[in-house]
């Protein structure tokens, strides 16, 4: 029980999943970004634009010798001008990082998570252990932050403690695109980094409107993703994955349930989906979801197992909401709508 307790809390995390993709029906291995296209006018993409006006973390007041930052937690964060060694405690922060800074930066990323496997250059940071087990207060110290920047998926205790100790910690949301959004855009103004966060802000939504414009299946695929196979656990609406599903052409069978949540191979079978979306197994364990799923006798009339639409994805780029929504986007499009290309 304690494992999966802690499977379903990883998948929830989306981030700690080692999956690499190789088994039949698997897409995602190719590693080329989405192609880039200028900002269009569509509709999703439209409502997606971060505003002027801060969504989640939020500058309340700026002086010459820093800055004030209430975070998603609704903490206000004091950050001193002037920072220059970073520790991130989440991949997809660590992402952000790389995505938005370059040799002419003035910070540096001095520790990250076990799990920040992306870009290359972030294995050449020290790590501090895991991101929700393994790390620890006096690792993290060691690394004599200036700031250190985390999510809500990580143990507010931990955080608590940092704070306790003196260190700024922003903490922030990556439950919706809109929350990539507005943490590039916060991140930018404390890494001194705001013309290169709007440049990614540029980039990402130009992939969403290129993705967008191409042709899509009619009707719209019934579509459900599965971040873990026992007990089945899928997403739901108010989620990252769920918006995915739609820019990409699918309908979520499961829109109707908010968050992510256990399902039943009854309920699977109601809900006929046409295509079903799997990751690898969680930190290698070995479990082959697809073939787990494609093997139920009790699933055998369900769409997508009677037609073989049911694909293993790479979850380090699909499931982590950080600068790869192109490359996600890209690889759930070749599933969704398959047959409109």
């Amino acid at each position: 029980m304690q494992n999966r307790t802690l499977f379903i809390f990883s998948a929830l995390l989306l981030v700690i999943c080692a999956c690499i993709c190789g088994c039949t029906g698997t897409v995602g291995t190719n590693n080329t970004p989405a192609p880039t296209a200028a900002v269009t006018e569509t509709p999703a993409a439209a409502t997606l634009t971060p505003t002027a006006t801060a969504t989640a973390a939020a500058v309340t007041n700026a002086t010459g010798n820093g800055i004030t930052i209430v975070d998603d937690t609704g903490t206000s964060v004091y950050v001193p001008a002037g920072v220059e060694r970073i520790v991130s405690l989440a991949p997809s922060i660590t992402e952000l990082y790389f995505a938005m800074t370059d040799e002419n930066s003035t910070t540096k990323l001095v520790g990250r998570t076990s799990y920040d496997n992306y870009p290359e250059e972030a294995l050449l940071v020290d790590s501090i252990g895991g991101m929700t087990t393994g790390a620890s207060i006096e690792s993290i110290i060691s690394k004599d932050p200036d700031l250190i920047m985390s999510t809500t998926m990580v143990d507010m205790n931990m955080i608590n403690q940092l704070r306790a100790n003196g260190y700024p910690v922003l903490v922030f949301e990556i439950d919706k695109l809109e929350d990539i959004f507005e943490n590039i855009r916060v991140m930018g103004k404390v890494l001194n980094e705001e013309s290169n966060a709007e440049s990614l802000i540029t980039k990402i939504n130009g992939e969403i409107s290129e993705i967008e414009a191409r042709p899509h299946e009619t009707p719209l695929p019934r579509t459900m993703y599965a971040v873990a196979a026992d007990p089945m656990y899928v997403a739901g609406s108010e989620t990252y994955l769920d918006e995915l599903i739609t820019l990409a052409g699918g309908i979520n069978c499961y829109g109707d349930m908010p968050g992510y949540g256990i399902v039943t191979t009854e309920s699977i079978i109601e809900r006929q989906p046409e295509v079903i979306i799997v990751i690898k197994g969680p930190m290698d364990s070995g479990l082959n979801m697809r073939e787990q799923i494609l093997n139920n006798k009790e699933l055998a009339n369900v769409p997508a197992v009677k037609t073989g639409r049911v694909y293993t994805v790479d979850d380090d780029i699909v499931s982590r909401p950080g600068p790869r929504v192109g490359q996600a986007l890209e690889i759930l499009y070749s599933c969704i709508s398959e047959n409109a290309q």
